[in-house]
């Protein structure tokens, strides 16, 4: 299944004939788009019941726009465009979706910084420095 729609990104892209992108270049265009989609969101698998599914059609279809474009001329640069776009719905995709998940963390601290961390000792309980060997 793919994501995004056929009709749509072919539109999206400028509506180029058929003779200049043909219909297995835009289904080519379209597997591109939603190969970006799952990298960029990293989940692979979207159904349309997901949280933010309709959001990834129009991403996949933005990056199949871009393909599209990147093949011709393209002064205005609406290709690059449509990229950022797409990158940017992925973005918001990844950061409000119940697939998501965001991890903090911070540089480990040590007794006394850390006071609930243990003192460390090169042998641990050995108060007793007669049996360490390089003393």
């Amino acid at each position: 299944m793919t994501y995004g729609d056929y009709n749509r990104a072919r539109r999206l892209a400028g509506n180029p004939v058929t003779t200049d992108v043909s219909d297995a270049d835009m289904q080519q265009a379209i597997a591109y788009g939603d190969a970006r989609v799952e990298a960029e969101t990293a989940h692979q698998g979207w159904l349309v019941g997901d949280q933010g599914y309709n959001l990834v059609v129009e991403a996949s279809e933005f990056f199949a726009s871009s393909w599209v474009r990147d093949r011709f001329n393209d002064p205005e640069k609406q290709g690059d465009r449509h990229y950022q776009k797409a990158l940017d719905i992925c973005d918001a995709i990844s950061k409000s979706s119940a697939l998501s998940m965001i991890v903090i963390t911070q540089e480990y601290k040590t007794y006394p910084l850390n006071q609930a961390a243990g003192i460390y000792r090169s042998l641990p309980g050995s108060a007793d420095t007669s049996r360490e060997p390089f003393i």
